[in-house]
């Protein structure tokens, strides 16, 4: 008896793509394009420069990607361990000469001959993961550094009140009526000030330390105070240190590798300082602090969160030799030692030779 093998079930046809999902993917492709063209971009400036250029490399926090201090850390903060190892390379591969800052400027100032293309890595803050991350990466390529130093954080326990407000609102729910907490009610983002049912998420969170800005470092350090006071329980717990020690720095400094500039005594926003004994001490204080570390520091200053003001930049200009901005840039030879343009690095900008290219092509648009 013949057997009939006939499929009897018609397969079903394919799901045709949805509205939004072909959106998607066009804004997908749109924004692919853009990162290549500004890749290309940043790659032809950079190689075909006729004048002599710095590109001065900005990192803050280097993280491992599993590392817990992520989940209390602003996305635009941190980079990783290899991430650093690859724009290292990859600078290279481009042609520059990674060089210190320091050494870059004083060239620049006697009008010697400098390197066609040249970065400079730089790190602000000072903090403990530079040495336990960064370090290595940069003693195995021999990749000279500047880190910016909070001279008053060094060996202590502290942190800033950045990361203090993320641990506090992604770790613990606001109480509803207690006025410790209305200075920071009035920054939460809509309808999270209400929401008393959840902690914010990291992104929820970040957009409040936006907003709280407006604020001083002062007042922000004095409520965070009164709210440990009334809640011991949100109290940040006692953790691994997060800022910089002494031997630490000394360690990085031998041979010359890492050199140390000046970030303030205490990170407060110079505009935010209507008390000029209190500019003086944060500028002028900082680069006495800075003498201890003997030939490891440098007469560079490095403005908290780019803010600048006139008072300011004069005592900066009366004391240091240069100063780094927040302005996106390169600096070529001849330029303002005190308006040095940097880039910003984070993982978000810079995880592949493609988007660290489109990073620095965006920036000398």
């Amino acid at each position: 008896m013949a057997i009939n093998y006939t499929w009897t079930n018609k397969p079903k046809p394919l799901a045709k793509p949805t509205e939004a999902q072909g959106v998607a993917f066009f804004r997908s492709l749109v924004k692919s394009g853009a990162l290549t063209v500004l890749a290309c971009y940043g790659w032809l400036r950079v190689r075909l420069s006729n004048k002599p250029a710095l590109l001065i490399l900005t990192y803050h926090r280097i993280l491992p990607a599993d590392s817990p201090e992520r989940a209390v850390e602003q996305p635009g903060m941190v980079t990783s361990p290899q991430a650093l190892e690859n724009h290292i390379r990859f600078a290279r591969k481009l042609g520059a000469e990674p060089v210190h800052l320091s050494d870059w400027l004083d060239r620049n100032r006697q009008g010697k001959p400098l390197p066609k293309l040249a970065v400079a890595f730089t790190f602000d803050d000072g903090w403990q993961d530079n040495y336990q991350y960064a370090y290595p990466a940069l003693k195995a390529q021999n990749a000279p550094a500047t880190i910016f130093l909070v001279t008053r954080m060094i060996d202590t326990d502290k942190t800033f009140w950045p990361e203090q407000v993320l641990s506090l609102l992604t770790s613990k729910t606001i109480p509803e009526n207690d006025p410790s907490f209305d200075w920071l009610r009035r920054h939460m983002p809509e309808g999270a000030a209400h929401d008393t049912s959840r902690p914010l998420s990291l992104l929820e969170a970040d957009d409040v330390i936006a907003r709280l800005k407006s604020l001083e470092d002062a007042t922000i350090l004095a409520s965070l105070q009164q709210v440990y006071t009334s809640h011991p329980d949100m109290a940040p717990a006692e953790t691994s240190r997060s800022i910089l020690s002494g031997s630490e720095l000394t360690e990085m400094a031998k041979n010359g590798l890492v050199m140390y500039g000046a970030h303030t005594r205490h990170h407060y926003r110079l505009n935010r300082l209507k008390d000029e004994k209190t500019l003086k001490e944060e500028i002028v204080g900082c680069l006495q602090d800075l003498k201890s570390l003997g030939e490891a520091a440098i007469p560079v200053f490095c403005y908290p969160n780019g803010d600048i003001t006139g008072k300011g930049e004069a005592l900066v200009s009366d004391n240091y030799q240069a100063a780094c901005t927040t302005k996106t840039g390169w600096n070529l030879a001849g330029c303002n030692p005190y308006d040095l343009h940097r880039f910003n690095l984070h993982d978000g900008n810079s995880h592949s030779n493609r988007t660290l290219l489109a990073t620095i092509g965006r920036g000398l648009l």
